[in-house]
């Protein structure tokens, strides 16, 4: 694995801990309350400390990095443990399908997200297509 470069294709940047973490950020989306919230947080910190132990303050540094909380704190194990570097998904997947030349010339592009809320500013499809179209002039 030395010579594997891991990317992290994630669509918000929170880190895994704290008022803006996994816990506080997506946990009310799916239903945790208040109690659950600070539950789930302190668990999660528990983690990145049993980690720390093992592999050192990489593990502590990888907790704040962008895209730590994403995925429930998938991020966090893609930074921590296979060192992934973090890219904006919406990146990702246009490079990979090369969508940005396909749709050249298109006079409407249909997106969508599962909830258009707050967290879509933060990054997710619609809004990102719609930030990459204005930066360009054609919106």
């Amino acid at each position: 694995m030395e010579v594997t470069e891991f990317v992290l294709a994630s669509d918000v940047d929170n880190p895994l801990l704290g008022r803006t973490g996994a816990a506080a950020i997506f946990g009310p989306q799916k239903g945790a309350t208040p109690d659950d919230v600070a539950s789930l947080d302190a668990a999660l910190a528990h983690f990145v400390q049993v980690l720390a132990n093992e592999i050192g303050s990489e593990a502590q540094d990888a907790a704040q990095a962008p895209g730590a909380g994403a995925a429930g704190g998938v991020g966090y194990i893609a930074i921590a443990a296979l060192g992934a570097a973090r890219r904006p998904g919406i990146d990702v997947v246009l490079e990979f399908t090369e969508l940005e030349q396909r749709l050249a010339g298109a006079d409407l592009v249909i997106t969508g997200e599962g909830s258009l809320d707050e967290q879509s500013l933060l990054g997710k499809t619609p809004m990102a297509w719609r930030g990459r179209r204005r930066d360009r002039g054609s919106l």
